[in-house]
């Protein structure tokens, strides 16, 4: 493992970049001034370019990621590892567009499609991020996501010595009707611990 940094002035407040890289793969981090003797704020974020370069209103990436750089100007210790490699769920943006057309074509959700086209549901690897945390030496973990799949991944992180002290939900919309569909489907088929109710509530105005 080797790495390169630097200091960066944001619109989140001057944040720390960092890129990893493992035998010729990389993962990029981005950090507030963290202090370990606090527990830190951890986000596993997998690249979306559809939605973070090109605004693209399908999916909530986005607005998840900057919703969590924002929370970066608290005092508070924060952590984003960011995985260039995972685009489309990890079958890579080349077979993502094709999982797009099937989905415009077929007019089937993003879970059908995969299914159709015969992806797995989710092929991504969070394991590169275990060294990065130690090369932090970060030890109490608060862990933002609301997928099932990341939270599986908390048994790997107490078996390589971090304590996980909590979940915290990271929700966000960004108003479309397109964004609406994907999120209602990752509650109710990809079983994201999202409350629907809360959710309709906050983002819809609505009673269930």
């Amino acid at each position: 493992m080797e790495f390169s940094k630097t200091k960066i002035p944001t619109i989140y407040g001057e944040l720390y970049f960092w890129c990893f890289k493992f035998d010729g793969q990389e993962v990029y981090v981005i950090t507030n001034k963290l202090k370990l003797t606090n527990p830190v704020n951890l986000r596993l974020h997998s690249a979306c370019f559809t939605s973070e370069i090109f605004g693209s209103l399908k999916c909530d990436c986005k607005n998840q990621l900057n919703k969590f750089l924002n929370q970066m100007k608290s005092k508070d210790s924060y952590i984003l590892v960011y995985f260039p490699s995972h685009e489309g769920r990890g079958i890579g943006f080349f077979n993502k567009l094709k999982v797009y057309e099937v989905q415009r074509k077929l007019n089937l959700d993003t879970y059908e499609a995969n299914k159709f086209l015969g992806f797995p549901i989710d092929k991504r690897d969070f394991s590169l991020a275990i060294p990065i945390l130690k090369h932090f030496k970060i030890k109490d973990i608060i862990l933002y996501t609301n997928n099932p799949y990341k939270i599986s991944f908390i048994k790997k992180l107490k078996e390589a010595g971090f304590k996980i002290l909590k979940r915290k939900e990271i929700i966000s919309f960004n108003g479309s009707s397109y964004c609406l569909n994907y999120l209602l489907t990752k509650i109710k088929k990809g079983n994201h611990l999202i409350d629907e109710r809360i959710f309709k509530e906050k983002f819809l105005n609505e009673e269930i």
